[in-house]
């Protein structure tokens, strides 16, 4: 194992990032970036002690030329799809030529994945120079200020890229609720909420309207706004911010209308009827209904963006678009004899969620699962939400400090009358394929950060298999 940097308090970054022995700047990249508190490996009750001073850190980016300022920003927040819903609306810029920058989180394999241009991870090369251009300010502020965390310096990182890539369109993903968040220091020309549920509940409330009314203020003074179907409790709060800000909402369910054709192991149709157009036979390669209403979303989102004349964007284009989207780790096939599924739901709305693709897909066939968590998460609603009841779970723990033991994931789960063994990470993917027969399915999830640890172990495997 490569040497620990003093730099990141016992933190090996090869322990989460598949890349950072290939390439030395990087890796001194993020080990300087992971001196700061990260929220994602922190307790969960730590996490509400965290000073998020949103007024210091629009003046740290002062300091780098208001980066956050430069580009005209889609930004979107929700409990579930709000990643999937910025890739299919990035498929989309993208096809129709324009020139785009992402930020999502977390990362899977490698941490570069956060930021994107055209759809492509930063090279790591590039990554570890645009931190250098950074990195000067970043030292002269020390790391108890407010601006403090991982997430918000590469939130800046991100926003420095679509500056200096000059990129036509910044879509840019919350990493928790919206009102404290960093990316909220944003002045959007379009805001996307997606479904919204509970999570962070020890951050942002402790009901479905509480969170939503912090992830509304992603909403801002006269600028539009796209909505995915929401429970009454979460719209409910969603208008009335609108309200405030004076704000023009398009909502899937109401200016639009969904209907979901057929959803099979090839992808998912739907019509959709907006404000402006009538699309018949929409495809997003993503699988699951749930899909359909992501896909939905961006496509009312696309329509908003040329009703504003921000963007000119035919139907041709948002159609043909659509087909390109990638989005890994949810949904994703990564082999098919037998069937690994890798699906990062990680509350018991996306368990259903999970739970209805499963059975519009594999009605029939064994399930087999890999699971894990973090402490924070209500793993009994999951299991009864998921309600598919598998042949084997085989429970383990990724590499973060948040994570649930695989000993206490396995007794919860025969808690929840289901056969569970606590196997290693580093030896649960080839225990769990040695017992799954091939018409069985073996579906990986409980966490995103588990996800993106057995998707590292499917790919080293692969490239062990192509060097022979």
């Amino acid at each position: 194992m490569a040497e620990t940097s003093p730099y990141t308090h016992g933190i090996d970054v090869t322990d989460f990032d598949a890349g950072a022995e290939s390439c030395s700047p990087y890796r001194v990249a993020l080990e300087h970036l992971y001196q700061r508190l990260d929220l994602e490996r922190m307790a969960p009750d730590a996490q509400a002690t965290v000073d998020r001073d949103l007024g210091v850190y629009a003046e740290f980016l002062d300091t780098m030329g208001s980066p956050h300022l430069s580009r005209p920003v889609i930004h979107f927040t929700g409990t579930r799809g709000k990643g999937a819903t910025l890739a299919h609306l990035e498929a989309i810029l993208k096809h129709a030529g324009y020139h785009t920058g992402a930020t999502v989180s977390p990362h899977l394999v490698e941490v570069r994945e956060r930021i994107r241009v055209d759809g492509q991870s930063l090279e790591r090369e590039r990554f570890a120079e645009l931190y250098h251009m950074i990195q000067p300010m970043i030292d002269k502020r020390p790391a108890v200020a407010c601006f403090r965390t991982v997430f918000e310096l590469l939130t800046a990182l991100a926003f420095k890229t679509f500056q200096v890539e000059i990129v036509d369109a910044a879509l840019v993903e919350v990493g928790m609720g919206g009102r404290l968040d960093a990316t909220n220091v944003v002045d959007p020309v379009l805001s996307v909420i997606t479904r919204v549920g509970l999570d962070h509940m020890n951050v942002l409330g402790n009901t479905v309207g509480e969170i939503a009314a912090d992830k509304a203020h992603i909403i801002k003074p006269g600028k539009p706004a796209v909505i995915a179907p929401q429970l009454e409790e979460a719209l409910t709060p969603i208008m009335e911010r609108a309200m405030q800000t004076g704000s023009e909402l398009w909502r899937i369910g109401h200016e639009a209308k969904l209907t979901v054709r057929e959803v099979n192991v090839n992808g998912t149709r739907f019509d959709l009827t907006t404000p402006n157009r009538n699309y018949t036979d929409l495809r997003t390669p993503l699988l699951g209904a749930h899909q359909a209403e992501n896909a939905a979303t961006a496509v009312l989102a696309a329509e908003r963006l040329s009703a504003d004349r921000a963007y000119a964007l035919s139907s041709e284009q948002v159609q043909a678009g659509l087909q390109l989207v990638q989005w890994p780790g949810r949904g994703e096939i990564i082999r098919r004899d037998p069937i690994v599924l890798l699906d990062g739901a990680h509350t018991p709305q996306g368990a259903g969620v999970l739970r209805e693709l499963l059975n519009a897909c594999w009605p029939d066939r064994p399930v087999h699962y890999i699971l894990g968590f973090n402490r924070d998460k209500r793993v009994q609603d999951f299991l009864k939400a998921l309600d598919r009841t598998p042949e084997m779970a085989y429970t383990t723990a990724a590499r973060t400090p948040r994570a649930l033991s695989p000993e206490d994931t396995a007794s919860i789960v025969r808690q929840h009358g289901w056969k569970s063994q606590a196997v290693a990470l580093d030896k649960v993917y080839e225990l769990a394929l040695e017992h799954a027969d091939s018409d069985a399915i073996l579906v990986v999830t409980g966490s995103l950060y588990l996800v993106g640890a057995i998707r590292r172990l499917f790919l080293l495997q692969k490239q062990k298999l192509t060097t022979f």
